[in-house]
């Protein structure tokens, strides 16, 4: 069983890019962690506009089946879905965790 979420940045102005994930939506606040560790928000940006041009991401930084390394894996819709601050917290295909990293801080807020 699949635990959908949203997973976005805001940026200051108040903008939010954000993407649906359709698996391990309430363990994905380590995830997110652990990636931010490594990587920018930025990165982080820049992955969420992938997803939104492929309908959203299966999973997010998640171990692959037969290594250690985490990845993440995309959707394949060929249709894009972007989310953003005019819809971010609408439970987008049964959403039910929202989480929100602060571009600047790297803060992340979780809502369910």
């Amino acid at each position: 069983m699949s635990t959908h979420a949203v997973l976005g940045v805001k940026y200051p102005g108040g903008k939010i890019s954000g993407c649906y994930v359709h698996y391990d939506g309430a363990t994905m606040q380590g995830r997110i962690e652990n990636y931010l560790a490594t990587n920018t928000t930025t990165c982080l940006s820049i992955l969420i506009a992938e997803a939104q041009g492929v309908g959203g991401m299966r999973s997010f930084h998640s171990p692959g089946l037969d290594e250690e390394d985490p990845e993440t894996d995309f959707l394949d819709d060929n249709e894009s879905y972007a989310i953003d601050e005019t819809n971010f917290y609408e439970p987008h295909i049964g959403a039910y965790y929202w989480y929100l990293v602060d571009y600047a801080t790297g803060k992340i807020k979780r809502s369910q």
